[in-house]
């Protein structure tokens, strides 16, 4: 039945099709969460773009440990379905990650910012996302359904918890937060120790690290004109996948080693991104 349904969305299929649902599916990917959400943290509002990107990371984690366990395959090679761009199909099938990250992504900012043109526009970026996974051939319905479902699980879990930690704030002093910030982290990856997982968990500790230090002796603000804030973004982001890749080229490509690349890379993006805006004075309001 699953394959039938994917046989009847192929037979629209076309060039341009194929190519409006390539860029389609690119919205659902780790690529765009890592230009995005630096957006919300550097520019807009520092508290959202952390709760993004923790809640979006621990969807990642579980769609990787479900994936892991299930082991469910993909269409890819089944009779009379076409799979293109396949390179955007690594692992196992069940559940769809590209639609649990944008249901996770898109709802998070839906439920946070409650307006009515965000939810539409929201819906319709996850319904095309998922819709493009069973177009290229990739997933099969069954993984779009449960991707959506564990997303709405995961955000309704992650505004609870944010929403606890918003009232009762943790009153611990800094160096046991950094603590906290690596042992957690390192607790999930010995939990589950998947390649991926090593570098996920490791972006996690960097990105609390430098927030804890930031939040205690900094405390940066988002403000600035349009120009600056473009700056920002640029000089931000082209630091990160630097870090991201040239340090490929000085710790060996191993679990742990990726871990800590990874770390660094989050450290960047909450501390060390922040201080270089502050000595450019790209920041309109000084830090306190």
């Amino acid at each position: 039945m699953q394959a039938e349904i994917l046989k009847a969305i192929q037979t629209i299929s076309n060039p341009f099709l194929d190519y409006f649902f390539i860029i389609l599916t690119m919205l659902g990917s780790s690529g765009f969460y890592f230009i995005f959400i630096p957006i919300f943290y550097w520019c807009i509002d520092k508290r959202l773009g952390l709760k993004l990107g923790l809640i979006l990371i621990a969807s990642i984690y579980i769609n990787t440990v479900i994936k892991e366990v299930t082991k469910i395959s993909r269409p890819i090679g089944y009779p009379g379905i076409r799979s293109i761009f396949t390179q955007s199909a690594g692992g196992y099938s069940f559940p769809s990650g590209h639609a649990q990250g944008s249901a996770t992504f898109w709802g998070t900012l839906m439920v946070h910012y409650n307006k009515k043109w965000l939810w539409y526009l929201g819906s319709l970026v996850v319904i095309l996302v998922s819709f493009s996974r069973m177009y290229l051939g990739v997933h099969w319905p069954i993984d779009i359904a449960g991707g959506i479902l564990i997303a709405f699980l995961i955000v309704v879990l992650g505004e609870l918890i944010y929403s606890i930690l918003r009232e009762n704030p943790l009153k611990f002093p800094l160096y046991l937060k950094i603590l906290l910030s690596i042992v957690v982290p390192v607790i999930f990856v010995c939990i589950f120790p998947h390649k991926d997982i090593y570098e996920h968990m490791g972006l996690i500790a960097g990105v609390l690290t430098g927030y804890f230090v930031d939040k205690e002796k900094f405390d940066f603000t988002t403000h600035g004109t349009f120009s600056k804030q473009v700056t920002k973004f640029l000089i931000g982001v082209a630091v990160f996948f630097a870090l991201k890749e040239g340090l490929k080229f000085i710790m060996p490509y191993e679990n742990a080693f990726n871990f800590l690349r990874y770390s660094l890379c989050g450290v960047w993006l909450s501390l060390g991104a922040p201080y270089t805006f502050f000595l450019l004075k790209l920041n309109d309001k000084k830090i306190a």
